[in-house]
């Protein structure tokens, strides 16, 4: 007998999606200097799939209700870390799977080093996927909080976080495995690339960048004339 799944991040069809979109991760980690690297992901379930983040070294939480559990247990509005302390963040549909009260943007990007790159995937609210999330949770199970991708966008760019790409992943309606690595890719039409079960963006913390102050010429002595500096006015006279 079968248990219920306690999240809809314990089915079989998200769990292929998010297993996919990792694919994409070392890729991205292989761009990146040496340091660390802060993984978040929607739920327990995700941590049995193995991660290729070549040689950043990774601090891995999960979403257990409200709050992140794993290596630490903290608040995903007060992580423990001091600033700048990560090269690579990947946000695996964690504004999905969190209160839409505990928005974390802000203290990811606290967190992340001068020139880091975030992933943060989402949940496409335009995908078929969506009426079959409402369907399975038909029997109490949290439906996630989508955002769509012009909305995440101004997040980030309030956290001095800069979009550098932006791709739809997955499939367009849900499955229960992944798709083969080995598969030859299909190309979706433009329109139908917008209906894949979730989103990528990536953006990357800006730098602070020291702006030169302009230099103020030097003013050139004017001479005064000692004829004119010596004689008084014609007021003064009167």
């Amino acid at each position: 007998m079968t248990s219920a799944p306690e999240s809809l991040f314990d089915l079989p069809e998200i769990l292929a999606t998010v297993r996919e979109e990792l694919r994409v991760l070392p890729a991205h980690a292989a761009r990146q200097p040496a340091g660390r690297a802060l993984i978040l992901q929607p739920g327990a379930a995700a941590r049995g799939i193995a991660l290729d983040l070549r040689h950043l070294t990774p601090t891995r939480l999960h979403v257990a209700g409200e709050v992140l559990r794993g290596d630490v247990v903290c608040s995903p509005r007060a992580l423990p870390w001091e600033d700048e302390s990560f090269q690579l963040v990947l946000a695996q549909h964690l504004g999905d799977a969190l209160p839409g009260q505990a928005d974390p943007v802000e203290e990811i990007a606290r967190v992340m080093a001068p020139g880091s790159l975030l992933l943060w995937f989402g949940f496409n609210p335009w995908s078929p996927w969506l009426a079959w999330m409402h369907w399975r949770a038909r029997g109490g199970l949290a439906l996630p909080q989508t955002s769509n991708v012009d909305t995440l966008r101004r997040r980030l760019a309030r956290a001095q976080l800069a979009t550098v790409g932006r791709e739809y992943l997955g499939s367009i309606v849900p499955r229960r495995a992944a798709k083969s690595p080995e598969a030859p890719a299909t190309r979706d039409s433009a329109a139908l690339a917008l209906l894949r079960c979730a989103y990528l963006i990536t953006a990357r913390k800006q730098r602070a960048v020291l702006t030169p102050l302009r230099t103020r010429a030097p003013r050139a002595a004017v001479a005064i004339g000692t004829r004119l500096a010596g004689t008084p006015s014609q007021r003064a006279c009167a």
